[in-house]
C-alpha cells in the first residue's frame, strides 16, 4: 500500500510540475515574433490589408500555450496574447494539431485568411464569430466550410481558430475599429 501511495504522489507530483513548466513557457512570445510580423506587414502592405493590427495564430506551440496574438504594427507590440484552439479533425490531439482544407475534415487550414463580418454561429445562434475567408490554396475552402474565429472553452473545434472568452471579447472590441485584417495561422 505505501509503494502505490508513493507512485500516487510521485504522478501528481510529476504532472504539477508539468503544468508549471506549460504555464510559464506559454507566456514566453515565440522567439520569431519579430521576423514573422516584419513578413505579415510586408504581405498586408503589398495585398492592400490592414497594416495597422493583424493576427498570427502559431499551430506549432501546444494548445497549453498561448499561441494567437493580435500585433499593433504601429506601436511595434502584441496587444492581445491568447491560448487557442484547433479543429480535432484527421490525428489532432489536443496539444497538436493536423490540417487538412477539405470539406469535412474538421481539421484546421493553414494559410492567410482576411477576417470578415462578425455574426452569429449557425448551429449556436447565441454565440458570437467573425467569418474567415481563405486567401491561400491551403485554405481556399474555409468560408465554404464555415471555418470561423469564436470564443471557447474547449482546445478542439470543427476546424475553426477558437479563443478564450474574455479574450474573443477584447478581440472583438478591437476589431469593431478595423476593417480588412488578416490572420495568419502557420505551423513553424
Amino acid at each position: 500500500m505505501k509503494k502505490l501511495l508513493k507512485i500516487i504522489a510521485l504522478t501528481f507530483a510529476t504532472l504539477g510540475l508539468m503544468l508549471l513548466v506549460a504555464f510559464l513557457v506559454s507566456n514566453i512570445k515565440p522567439m520569431d515574433m519579430k521576423a514573422k510580423t516584419e513578413e505579415l506587414k510586408a504581405y498586408c502592405a503589398r495585398n492592400g490589408y490592414n497594416t495597422d493590427y493583424a493576427i498570427l495564430v502559431d499551430y506549432g506551440r501546444t494548445s497549453l500555450q498561448r499561441r494567437m496574438f493580435v500585433y499593433d504594427f504601429r506601436q511595434d507590440k502584441i496587444v492581445i496574447s491568447s491560448l487557442a484552439g484547433h479543429g480535432a479533425g484527421g490525428r489532432s490531439t489536443v496539444l497538436r494539431a493536423d490540417f487538412s482544407n477539405a470539406h469535412g475534415s474538421h481539421c484546421s487550414s493553414l494559410g492567410h485568411y482576411k477576417v470578415g463580418r462578425n455574426r452569429m454561429m449557425y448551429n449556436r445562434p447565441s454565440v458570437p464569430a467573425f467569418e474567415l475567408i481563405g486567401l491561400d490554396k491551403t485554405n481556399s475552402n474555409a468560408h465554404e466550410r464555415g471555418i470561423l474565429i469564436h470564443p471557447s472553452a474547449w482546445p478542439l473545434s470543427w476546424g475553426c481558430v477558437t479563443m478564450p472568452v474574455h479574450r474573443y471579447h477584447q478581440l472583438s472590441e478591437l476589431l469593431k475599429t478595423q476593417r480588412n485584417v488578416i490572420m495568419w495561422v502557420y505551423e513553424k
